[in-house]
């Protein structure tokens, strides 16, 4: 009779679980390129595809907010490993980042070595076009942003006007359509005097003007936000404490692109990396708890953000419509994003089959 119980309960779990409705997640990414260049960006994508493997999320669109040209590639090759080249990918068109930003050696790597429909920004759509069609589609008030990049292409969404596409100006379209937006950026309470990358864009050999750009787009994103729109940050010093992606490299095929991209960044096979991005998308998914943090409560206020630094600081204040993230367990949160990134792609099994 126990074991009867246990399994009734475990059934009764999956029912539970599949019941949910997933996540209509769009990802933001820098992805290798520019002035924040990392591989915890390739984590976020493959975590992402994984969510959607398992029904948790269903991945809308992924779109690229600096200007290196191969960098949509490389969006390309992840998604296509996970058998979903159908995502529409974007690329930031704006004309004040620098054509010629650095980006990192996976880049070139995986576009040029993995297979891929996309090989680089010039045959995708400007991420505003793409964020415009994509969230015009979906029901009001469902999607969900995982930022984990520059704010330049949420500051051109909230800046442009009605088009063909939607009678709705974009911060009209984000108020409807976006329920929560998850930014990795930031540092909490405050920054300081050293912003934190995603908001200034200002490490990694970046321009002035490139620095200036970034910075700009992120003042103007958090003070033109809708009220509409739950905020969550999850700062600088959240992701450096949790470790992920070193088991790639003996849980995974070599034929796995997010295998390849973490040893070409780490220099060899085995080595972790800090874990903001996907921490991030992760807690965008499966919620703050599943990623063994949780949202502040006891900080009412907004977070402040200086559009000629990048400069961030959390003003107390009346409840608004955000928070940030606080860490409970860094070991637990690294093994949940490992675990992910781990799973078989559902392409290569049915392939198998």
């Amino acid at each position: 009779m126990a074991k009867t119980l246990v399994v009734v309960r475990l059934l009764v779990g999956v029912v539970i679980a599949t019941a949910r409705t997933p996540v209509r997640l769009i990802l933001d990414t820098d992805i290798g390129g520019g002035g924040c260049m990392d591989v915890d960006d390739v984590a976020a994508i493959c975590l992402a595809n994984a969510l959607a493997d398992n029904g948790e999320a269903v991945l809308l669109a992924v779109v690229q907010n600096t200007s290196p040209p191969p960098c949509a590639g490389a969006i390309s090759v992840l998604n296509n490993y996970y058998g979903r080249d159908e995502v529409p990918i974007g690329a930031y068109k704006g004309t004040d980042l620098s054509p010629d930003a650095k980006y990192l050696s996976y880049v070139t790597d995986l576009s040029d070595n993995w297979p891929s429909s996309i090989k680089n920004s010039s045959q995708v759509p400007s991420s505003v076009e793409v964020y415009r069609r994509v969230l015009a589609e979906q029901p009001d008030h469902s999607v969900t942003i995982s930022s984990i990049g520059l704010l330049t292409n949420l500051a051109a969404l909230l800046s442009s006007p009605p088009d063909q596409v939607s009678p709705l100006s974009g911060a009209e379209l984000v108020a409807r359509k976006v329920a929560s937006l998850v930014v990795m950026g930031g540092k909490y309470p405050t920054s300081g005097t050293s912003p934190e990358c995603n908001f200034c864009g200002c490490y990694n050999g970046a321009t002035i003007a490139d620095s200036a750009t970034a910075s700009a787009a992120s003042g103007y994103v958090f003070s033109h936000i809708p009220p509409e729109v739950k905020i969550l940050f999850s700062g600088f010093e959240i992701g450096i404490a949790v470790q992920s992606g070193g088991k790639l490299s003996s849980c995974a095929p070599a034929s796995n692109p997010c295998r390849q991209a973490f040893i070409d960044f780490e220099g060899g096979p085995g080595r972790s990396r800090f874990s903001w991005d996907p921490l991030n998308t992760l807690v965008a998914v499966r919620g703050a708890a599943a990623a063994s943090c949780a949202e502040c409560t006891d900080c009412d206020g907004s977070n402040k953000v200086d559009g000629a630094s990048g400069n961030n600081a959390w003003v107390p204040g009346a409840a608004a419509n955000q928070t940030y993230l606080v860490l409970r367990n860094a070991t637990a949160a690294g093994n949940a994003i490992d675990e992910l990134l781990c799973q078989q792609p559902v392409a290569k099994k049915t392939k198998r089959s």
